[in-house]
């Protein structure tokens, strides 16, 4: 029977555009992710973005899957994001609602004045059997054709439907989710390249196993049980090591280590020391 590490391994090697890791690791390179959202909202201005991959966020837990996949943030504050949503449920409408509240949340400080809110769109990239290839909706009165204009966008792009309204940026990457080879454009070719790159590199094999959420399930449920000491001695210093490469300061990650693993004080502070040397 293989072990979690290896089945880990096995499928990193296997995966592709639709594995949520590797489609997150891949997409975060900020001049991909321009290029997507350029494609699909040609009217804004994505030249200057920040993209968040909440998994290597300071501010999110490692431990557990968070509402965002790939957020993209450009100059004026806006929030895209980036949904790859495989499975076409009926309750799509639903999940769109909970990521808009839970990007607005985040959005503002305590007190902090509604005003300051700016537009969230949340865009579900997957294959659908939806109408159009580019589905774009907003709150609409049931008199008449008046939008609300609350800020909140959900865009459903779907590869199976027909083309002609999607740019050859759009479509490669549509070539991706149907697992075809890219051939339309810049971007489906060169997210395909990268790939082939990640699984070809022994940093990406470590990367995409600290991204996936079983991994880290193991050292939750197995750290506090007896006879594990040497399993945490090789994988705790490697979470340190990625809790530190993301902003987080000693104490915030010893303080981590105390609530999420349930280590004392002192063996926190003895796998920090650890993960430094080893560094």
């Amino acid at each position: 029977m293989l072990s979690k590490e290896k089945r880990i391994r096995q499928k990193f090697l296997q995966a592709d555009f639709n594995d949520d890791v590797m489609f997150g690791m891949a997409m975060s390179k900020a001049k991909f992710c321009k290029r997507l959202l350029q494609s699909v909202l040609p009217e804004f201005d994505f030249q200057q973005i920040k993209v968040v991959v909440p998994k290597q966020s300071p501010s999110s837990d490692l431990t557990q899957v968070g509402c965002i996949d790939l957020l993209c943030i450009p100059k004026i504050g806006d929030r895209f994001n980036v949904k790859l949503q495989l499975v076409a449920e009926r309750n799509l409408a639903l999940r769109s609602r909970y990521y808009h509240a839970m990007m607005i949340e985040e959005m503002l400080a305590t007190d902090e004045d509604y005003r300051n809110l700016r537009d969230t769109y949340v865009i579900f990239l997957g294959a659908f059997d939806w109408s159009h290839a580019i589905n774009h909706y907003q709150m609409m009165s049931e008199h008449g054709d008046d939008i609300l204009e609350d800020g909140t966008h959900t865009i459903i792009l779907n590869a199976k439907s027909n083309w002609d309204e999607a740019d050859a940026e759009l479509r490669g990457v549509f070539q991706l989710i149907l697992k075809e080879e890219a051939t339309y454009g810049y971007l489906g070719p060169k997210v395909a390249n990268d790939i082939a790159r990640i699984k070809q590199s022994e940093l990406g094999g470590e990367k995409y196993m600290a991204l996936t959420d079983e991994f880290w399930q193991d050292i939750r449920d197995e750290g506090r049980q007896e006879g594990k000491a040497e399993e945490r001695r090789e994988l705790v210093p490697l979470l340190v090591k990625i809790l530190a490469d993301n902003g987080k300061q000693p104490a915030e990650i010893m303080a981590y280590l105390e609530a999420k693993l349930g280590l004392r004080v002192q063996e926190a502070e003895e796998y920090y020391q650890l993960a430094i040397t080893e560094a």
